[in-house]
């Protein structure tokens, strides 16, 4: 597992996900290829060679502002994650992320 595998490029958190940590039919959109192929802001994160969107200087782009303010409750998250992300720094929010969601996992 790659040190930045639960962390999506728009600041989703796979690591919460079921069908992620079970792997029922997801292994998180940087190792995905089928599910997220379609992904505007996964090519896009790719092809600029960015380890996620906060990184951009276009940050938030409208693509990802449509995508954030959907009415989805997951895509808020990831907007309110990415912000924390780039305030707090990628590795500091994954520790905490980490830690939140998987309290019994040695550090």
């Amino acid at each position: 597992m790659s040190k930045y595998e639960t962390l999506s490029y728009c600041g989703i958190y796979c690591g919460k996900c079921k069908n992620y940590k079970k792997n029922m039919n997801c292994s998180g959109c940087r190792n995905e290829t089928t599910l997220v192929d379609d992904c505007p802001t996964r090519a896009c994160a790719i092809r600029r060679g960015l380890l996620h969107c906060g990184e951009c200087d276009e940050f938030p782009c409208a693509e990802l502002n449509d995508f954030y303010h959907s009415g989805n409750p997951l895509h808020l998250s990831a907007f309110h994650n990415m912000q924390a992300i780039v305030k707090d720094g990628v590795d500091n929010w994954l520790k905490a992320q980490d830690h939140k969601n998987n309290p019994h996992k040695p550090e």
